[in-house]
């Protein structure tokens, strides 16, 4: 579906992307991850049409729909409905029916209040919001995401989680950079690291020495206690606290998430 062909981007004669070659087949789901500025962003943009190589080409299957979420997402004078209206037209979508998916996407994501308000006025996390909904008017074949958690709450993310496998059952493909492991965990079947221009396929979410993370959950009215954390959680007024290995850490929160618990805050205990 997408073949990278010896990718080679240079910005000010630094080299961000040195001979990158992949073939993407239909529907898989991949994450690319790495430090900051390592070239995961340009990939994307890359791949998207948004930015030229400076070497190599980029293979697409004709007739394919891609959709782009950036991590920092243009401020503008349109209101949220009206930008979502516009972008729902230029997709051909049935009007009562484009409305009724904005409506709906809106009250799942927290945003019903906002679709009068210009874009100008919102926050990160709120256009970045806007940026997911936009991209899901309609299924993509090929759904591009850049840091798409980075300024979601927590109950946006779990709807983000949930929407992602929903495609994911309908083979859409999904490349996305991100610094999350439980999303990675939670959507990716392949991951790739980036590091002085290239990447490298890890088959493992976590190296190193062993470290312990504590989080904190809050308890909703439909909370469960999952059976196997019983031993890791420590009781407070309003939720719960979970001390867990690094290893442990992922399916832990997804877990967590699935038994009717929201994360509200977790640290690397090394780092205090």
């Amino acid at each position: 579906m997408i073949t990278l062909n010896h990718i080679v981007k240079e910005y000010d004669k630094k080299v961000i992307l040195n001979d990158v070659n992949l073939a993407i087949e239909q529907g898989r789901s991949i994450a690319f991850t790495g430090h900051n500025g390592c070239g995961k962003s340009t990939l994307l943009k890359i791949i998207a049409g948004l930015v030229r190589p400076t070497e190599g080409r980029v293979c697409l299957e004709k007739g394919n729909r891609i959709r782009y979420v950036p991590e920092h997402f243009p401020k503008m004078n349109l209101t949220v409905g009206q930008y979502l209206t516009y972008m729902g037209k230029l997709e051909r979508l049935d009007s009562t029916e484009l409305e009724k998916r904005i409506h709906g996407l809106a009250e799942e994501f927290f945003v019903s209040q906002m679709l009068n308000i210009p874009m100008k006025h919102l926050s990160k996390g709120s256009l970045q919001k806007i940026g997911v909904i936009q991209a899901m008017l309609s299924e993509p074949d090929i759904l591009l995401l850049d840091e798409p958690l980075s300024g979601l709450d927590v109950m946006s993310q779990q709807v983000f989680i949930r929407k992602i496998k929903e495609m994911r059952r309908h083979n859409v493909t999904i490349l996305m950079s991100c610094h999350e492991p439980y999303l990675v965990d939670a959507i990716a079947d392949q991951v790739y690291e980036f590091s002085e221009g290239k990447f490298v396929a890890s088959d493992t979410r976590f190296t190193g020495e062993e470290r312990w993370y504590t989080m904190l959950f809050v308890r909703t009215e439909k909370a469960e206690i999952p059976e196997t954390w019983k031993g890791h959680l420590q009781f407070t007024e309003q939720g719960c606290n979970m001390r867990v290995t690094e290893r442990e850490c992922n399916r832990a929160v997804m877990e967590m998430l699935e038994a009717g618990w929201n994360l509200r805050g977790m640290w690397n205990e090394a780092s205090e």
